[in-house]
């Protein structure tokens, strides 16, 4: 990338108030180079929600050196990981995956160290955007007072403008669709960007007008993402049973404490609408019967059976109050 300053015939005074004027601008944008800025933790009482993103479309009209499509999609993943409130599964270069995994299955790789066949992660959500604007215009000055003082060109405007919408992959039901724009004000008296050579989602990218508009667009994206993505509650349940010991699928990491008493139910049934086959409530399963905690760890917690049979993986667990009243 190369920069030019453009200089007209200034006063000394004022050509040294501009040179400053441009170091402080360049000291700023450096500090701002880097996009991913840090979040707060996903609360433990929820399950962070499966998303995968695929590759935006380009509505823009921008068809320059960049390919924005793909693009777009790679900066927003490692946004949404850096939010710590979603897990992020590959669906971009997914036939990589599959090839490798198919490939380790021949008999010409060693058995050590192969993969395993059927766990991937399954998504619950797909995050798809589209690019609406990607540009920078002619904006005029800023005012009045600084066009006197520093500048003598013309302002400009960079802006660029997503659309995010959320599926539902169980249901294909579109859940929420947001709108997200970063606009950036740049003066070409200062600075004039040229962006041949200058690689999309780089550092130098993300110090230019354009760069700084995308990184505004992405992080809003992301904020409003979160707050219409459904919660996912997190739910004691049993983990496995192995030799008359019951595995629970939290130890300390979701507060599980030593004899703390828990019901056991088959999992909740859904009552869904005869016509439109949409979820109305879900009736809790049968109770099978009762555990007491006995060990706990950081990840998991062992259990001992006081009553009842028939317990297995996924059934769920309901913690019983002093008074022998379950908690809601």
């Amino acid at each position: 990338m190369t920069t030019r300053i453009a200089l007209r015939a200034l006063p000394c005074r004022l050509f040294a108030g501009l040179i400053l004027f441009a170091a402080a601008v360049t000291f700023c944008g450096g500090c701002a180079s880097t996009m991913i800025k840090s979040f707060s933790a996903l609360p433990e009482e929820l399950h962070a929600p499966v998303v995968a993103v695929t590759s935006f479309e380009n509505r823009s009209g921008f068809a320059g050196q960049w390919q924005l499509g793909s693009g777009m999609a790679d900066l927003l993943v490692p946004e949404l990981i850096a939010s710590r409130g979603f897990t992020v599964v590959e669906r971009q270069h997914f036939e990589g995956l599959i090839d490798e995994l198919q490939r380790q299955q021949s008999k010409f790789f060693r058995n050590e160290g192969k993969t395993p066949i059927g766990r991937m992660k399954n998504a619950q959500y797909l995050i798809r955007g589209v690019i609406n604007d990607f540009s920078q215009t002619s904006g005029g000055s800023l005012s009045v007072a600084f066009r006197s003082l520093f500048f003598l060109g013309r302002g400009h405007n960079a802006r660029v403008a997503l659309t995010l919408t959320i599926v539902d992959i169980e249901t294909g039901q579109i859940l929420a669709s947001v709108q997200s724009t970063g606009l950036v004000r740049t003066r070409e008296a200062y600075v004039e960007t040229d962006y041949k050579g200058v690689s999309f989602g780089g550092d130098i990218f993300f110090a230019t007008p354009l760069g700084k508009a995308t990184a505004r667009a992405i992080r809003g994206g992301v904020r409003q993402i979160q707050r219409e993505m459904p919660e996912n509650p997190w739910r004691p349940m049993i983990s496995a049973i192995k030799n008359g010991v019951v595995i629970l699928n939290g130890g300390k990491d979701r507060n599980f404490r030593e004899d703390t008493v828990y019901i056991v139910r088959l999992p909740s049934e859904p009552v869904t609408d005869p016509a439109t086959g949409d979820i109305l409530t879900f009736l809790p399963g049968a109770r099978l019967g009762t555990l007491r905690v006995t060990r706990v760890d950081d990840k998991v917690a062992y259990a001992q059976v006081l009553q009842g049979s028939g317990f297995e993986r996924g059934q769920c667990l309901s913690e019983v109050r002093q008074d022998n009243s379950p908690l809601p």
